[in-house]
Formats: C-alpha cells, structure tokens, sequence
C-alpha cells in the first residue's frame, strides 16, 4: 500500500557540457523496509539533447521518457511528469554509479544506479505461457472518457461458466496486478480458469487515466476502484459464455475494502472473495507498516501529524493533498469517514469468503480476526507463510519478495476460491443453505 506511484513522461532538456553517462543502468529507491527496482537508459545522438528513459517493473512501467534531464558534471537530475507529487532523481554521477535523493510528495529516499556494460536495456524475463485449453480475449470495461482494456479468459468449452471479477489493490495497478516479476491476478485468473470458471481482468483507471485522475477535484474510493468494478460486472454479465446469475467479485487489499460499496452497487453479484482485506482505517494501517519496516522516527512523527490533520474536525476538501497521509486528496478521506468495511459487506446478505497470509506484512492477522469477529457468517481460512500476495514467503516479508522471478500465487489459495465459487454456482436445492 506504500509503494510509489508512477505514470507517464514527457520532454528532455540538454544540460550544459554533457558527460558520458550514456548507457544502460540499474538500481534502486531504498524505501522503509525495501528496495524499489529501477532501470534507467540515457541516450544521445550527435547534435541532440541527452534522454532519458525510465522502468519501474513494480508500478508496470516500462521504458518512460524522462522530463528535464539535466546533467552538471556531476551533477545529474530528471523528473517523471504528470505524477502527483512531483517525483524528482537529484544525484551525483561519478565512475559508474549514480547516488543521491529520489523525492516525491515531499518525501526523500536514497537512490542508487550502477552502469551495466554490454547491453542497451532490460534484459527480457521469460514469461509462462497461457495453460493449454484455456481461451483469453481482449474486452473493454466502461465507455469514453474511463474506459478500460481488459482480459476475458475462458476455459475450454462452450459454458455458460460461473465467472469472477478480480479487483486490485491501491495504486495504478495493470490488469495482473504486476508488482515486480509477481503477477497475481494473471495467476489467480488461469488457475480459476483450469477449474472451469471465466475471469475478467482490466487495467485500472489510475493506470490508463492517470492524468485525467490526477486533475479531479473530488476523488474518492469510488474512482479508484468501485466504479469500475460495478461496470465489470455488468460487461461479464453481457458475455455469451458465462452465467450472469453466478458472477463473484474477487477484491484484493484495497479492492477488498471496497468489496461493500461495490456490493450495494451490483445487485446481481453472486457473492465475494476477499483476500487480504483490511478491516481498519487505512490510516491506522499505514501506521502500522511505517513502524513495521523501521521507517525513521521522523517519518513516522510526520506520518502521525498527518494522520492527525485527516481525523480533524477542520479537514475540507480543500486542505492541501501534501498535508495527508501518500499526498492522497482531502476528498478521498472524507468519503471514508465512518466507512466499515466489514460490517457493511455483512449487511449485503450474500455469500462471501474471507481468506488471509498469516506472513502478510501489509494487512495482517489483526484484520481477519476483525472480519471473523464481524461477519461470522462467512467462510474464513488464513493460509501459514503466505504474504500480502498469496505467495510463500521464508521467515519475515519486507515486500522485497515481490520482486523475486518465478513468484506464484500458491495452488492451494486457488483451489479454495475454485471450491466455494463451485457450491455457491450450483443449484439452489443443492447448496447448504446454512453454510455461507
């Protein structure tokens, strides 16, 4: 929930009497707890101003063109445009490193790249293949001026097949939920589909729409993630293949939190899966990780002073965004006042399944312990040395696990949701009517 956000970029600008730091270089933004992988190309032709290109796998960010590099031997800095908070590189190049102070939203963190001879970029991670007899096609979710790409994997047969909505996390999220070489909802998406039920997956408007998101005056949770889940849900209930009367809202962390909006929203919606959801304020919870990746004291004063300014009886919509907890508008903490998560799904009075990692370092066992306390009619099951992602994790989770080729979601976790969305698709005189 605190990893930075990134979109897109635009100009470069030649600095005065450019050095040879031409080439390719990797790294990393040293956060509270772990490390941000970066991967930066410069490049300049003859007579031309020096550019910069910019990847960040964790945020689905691939081969960005820089703002403003500008380059004072040794002095370097470059910025990513139409990103809240002004995200901006300042560090000094010598040899063949680069070091210094990644800020945005005010926030400073050490940044370190290393020149890596011999090739002109990322090198390409071997990715796995769609699972033999299952069938994806694109599909589009909502309509001008938010309208989403999207996936549709179906398995092999003519249907009508149950089908899940997967709804992801906090921050402009693709359509796998990519975080580093990890890719849950792809995961989650063929695994389900290899037990006969159909997925729908989509970019998330932050993602695509980023600019246009940044410029709202009153964004709200609904934006984020509820809207466009709602719209989902209605496109699958459109799709020849699958069963409208036996559509499931999957909600991962924040999409999870939304479960109950989205709920009141989406009638026909069978029933939910919520994994890793939180049960407290956001706030609280971003508290808590502060202190759990040994943020400095002086990050974590700040974070409670903000904290402090949001519960406040003064906070209006127009209390400066930079005043608040990840420089999030006034607008969004305000729609979340009095807001409970899982006393609100209960309320819906339909299935769900609430499944947690007992390793999760984001949302933890605090929060299941909640949704059993609070909505006992569901079905609950936490899974031992699993992570924020569902996948394992040895000893402590920092996030930097994310970042690790060959991650999965565990079978196991996926064999759960495939089970319960099985009984709550069967036929109604078939079903434990008690068993929710």
């Amino acid at each position: 929930m605190i990893i930075l956000a990134f979109v897109t970029a635009a100009q470069v600008a030649l600095a005065a009497q450019p050095t040879p730091v031409t080439g390719y270089w990797e790294g990393a933004v040293t956060l509270p707890g772990m490390n941000l992988a970066i991967q930066v190309t410069f490049t300049q032709a003859d007579g031309e101003a020096l550019e910069g290109r910019i990847s960040v796998p964790a945020q689905s960010m691939k081969d960005v063109k820089l703002e403003d590099v500008v380059l004072d031997m040794p002095e370097i800095s470059f910025k990513i445009a139409d990103v809240r908070g002004n995200p901006t590189f300042s560090g000094r190049a010598e040899d063949d490193v680069i070091k210094g102070e990644f800020t945005q939203h005010g926030r400073s963190f050490p940044f370190e790249l290393k020149r890596v001879e011999g090739i002109e970029g990322p090198k390409p991670v071997a990715e796995p293949t769609l699972p033999k007899g299952l069938i994806e096609r694109g599909i589009t979710v909502g309509a001008s001026p938010w309208e989403l790409p999207g996936t549709l994997t179906l398995p092999g047969g003519s249907g009508p097949f149950p089908a899940a909505i997967l709804v992801h996390g906090s921050g402009p999220n693709d359509r796998n939920e990519t975080i580093g070489h990890s890719r849950p909802f792809r995961d989650i998406a063929w695994g389900l589909a290899e037990n006969g039920i159909a997925v729908l997956r989509y970019d998330k408007r932050t993602l695509v729409h980023g600019k246009k998101i940044s410029e709202l005056k009153n964004f709200t949770l609904n934006e984020e993630s509820v809207d466009d889940a709602v719209l989902a849900v209605k496109e699958a209930c459109l799709v020849q293949e699958i069963n409208s009367g036996k559509v499931f809202v999957i909600g991962h962390s924040l999409g999870s939190y939304a479960l109950a909006r989205i709920a009141e929203k989406s009638p026909n919606a069978a029933g939910f899966v919520s994994l890793a959801g939180a049960a407290r304020p956001i706030e609280e919870l971003l508290q808590e990780q502060f202190i759990y990746q040994d943020a400095p004291e002086a990050e974590i004063a700040k974070l409670k002073e903000q904290i402090a300014k949001l519960k406040s009886e003064d906070l209006s919509p127009d209390t400066p965004a930079g005043e608040l907890p990840l420089g999030i508008p006034a607008s969004f903490w305000l729609d979340l006042r009095g807001y409970d998560p899982v006393a609100a799904l209960a309320k819906s009075k339909r299935p769900a399944l609430i499944l947690q990692g007992e390793a999760d370092c984001q949302v933890t066992m605090t929060d299941f312990a909640l949704w059993k306390k609070g909505f006992p009619d569901a079905a609950h099951e936490s899974f031992p040395k699993l992570n924020h992602l569902f996948m394992p994790v040895e000893g402590k989770s920092t996030g930097m696990e994310y970042f690790a080729e060959g991650q999965r979601v565990d079978p196991g976790v996926i064999q759960a949701i495939a089970a319960w969305i099985k009984v709550w698709s069967t036929d109604a005189d078939a079903k434990d009517e008690n068993a929710i």
